[in-house]
């Protein structure tokens, strides 16, 4: 329970280092079932969760603050010590919102969780007014897909679409690892007019990410042959990634 919102957890077992498990938008704990096990396997006590809205949690207004707040309260109700937070997609930047917050955590982990283009300033290489024209394209695409979907998930996109991750890494107080899968393999989904759009999107955000991790030490990225889910695809992968970065000598501010 996260104040009056109750929040569903799974504790897989196991020992040693504490890890909380956050899902993406739109799914549960349930896609953390495979890599849990792994998890367990390696010495580990994993912890997964129903994010409010989704799963067996209850609906509540989404806000990263509150979001927040349900992860700290499922922290303290299993005592777990200096948990290392993973998080996929959405749950990736919960995990980066918590790296800024918590410099007593041992690492936080984003997999593929790098938000939606709609801002003109995120297509790389585009003059003002193509970059302008590829965001209303852009945004007016995504709410066309997002037509017929709940309220409360709407809700969870605008509250995406609205934060900028890039100060958010710059503000991390603990080890970050931005895990990226080959972002370009969404292209399938865009028509054909949006596909430069969505390739000068990528080079952004590769260019971005590149700074941040030059400028910020505590701030790591790793990129795999992958789509958006990376804990599914090669959950062995990104367990040797995280108890590899876990290994590594904290950085400096």
């Amino acid at each position: 329970m996260s104040g009056s919102v109750p929040i569903m957890t799974e504790d897989h077992g196991g020992s040693g280092q504490d890890v909380l498990l956050l899902h993406g938008g739109g799914r549960t704990r349930a896609d953390w079932e495979p890599f849990a096990g792994l998890l367990v396997g390696a010495g580990f006590r994993p912890v997964s969760i129903d994010l409010r809205g989704h799963g067996e949690s209850g609906a509540a207004p989404w806000s990263w603050p509150a979001v927040l707040e349900d992860v700290a309260a499922v922290a303290c109700a299993y005592e777990l010590y200096r948990p290392v937070v993973v998080g996929h997609s959405l749950g990736g930047m919960v995990a980066a919102l918590w790296a800024a917050e918590h410099p007593e955590c041992r690492l936080a982990v984003n997999l593929d969780g790098h938000g939606n283009p709609t801002r003109p300033g995120q297509f790389a290489g585009l003059d003002a007014d193509a970059a302008a024209g590829a965001c209303r394209e852009m945004t007016a695409f995504l709410a066309e897909m997002g037509q017929g979907l709940p309220e409360s998930f709407l809700r969870v996109m605008r509250e995406i679409d609205a934060l900028d991750l890039f100060p958010v890494y710059r503000r991390a107080r603990c080890p970050l690892l931005v895990v990226s899968g080959d972002a370009l393999a969404f292209a399938a989904v865009f028509p054909d007019r949006l596909v430069p759009a969505w390739e000068a999107y990528c080079a952004w955000t590769r260019r971005e990410l590149d700074a941040v991790t030059r400028e910020f030490p505590l701030v790591r990225q790793a990129s795999l042959p992958t789509g958006h889910d990376p804990h599914v695809e090669a959950p062995e992968t990104v367990l040797r990634l995280l108890t590899e970065h876990l290994a590594r000598p904290a950085a400096s501010a």
